[in-house]
């Protein structure tokens, strides 16, 4: 169910970013849109994956919807979408250069997937292609420093 739930949570975020791309120039909004469809196709694969481990569990008379919830897992993931919502409210106020590495820094400082180095190796490069593709390539004017 989880899946699920995760799933339906990034066609959500789709939704919501392609409608902030709407004000974009017609050149600038295909990069967002391309980008939206990848992820609703693959969140619909996701919801396909589910329902047919829920048919098998069905056939073989072992099928729970709702197991005992993990609430670690609950909580991790509830942070990481109320990350994303507050990211996306924080660039026009912060500016992308703030707003960026902080959500990047954030769950992984918090979860420790990679060491110190591939953390901020990962902050430095994806913070630097955003910013490459959106304001060097598709000449966008994002808000790069804090609005004041």
């Amino acid at each position: 169910m989880g899946r699920i739930l995760v799933a339906l949570s990034a066609i959500a975020l789709v939704l919501f970013f392609w409608n902030e791309a709407s004000g974009y120039p017609s050149q600038a909004a295909r990069l967002p849109v391309l980008l939206g469809w990848v992820v609703i196709s693959l969140a619909v694969l996701a919801i396909i994956q589910v329902a047919a481990d829920w048919r098998k569990q069905k056939l073989a008379g072992t099928l729970v919807l709702l197991p005992a919830p993990n609430w670690r897992e609950l909580a991790i993931g509830a942070g990481f979408l109320g990350l994303i919502i507050v990211y996306a409210w924080s660039i026009a106020y912060v500016g992308y250069l703030i707003a960026t590495p902080a959500f990047l820094l954030i769950p992984l400082l918090a979860l420790r997937p990679v060491g110190w180095i591939a953390i901020l190796l990962t902050t430095v490069l994806v913070t630097g292609a955003i910013w490459g593709v959106f304001v060097y390539f598709l000449n966008l004017s994002i808000p790069l420093t804090p609005a004041i």
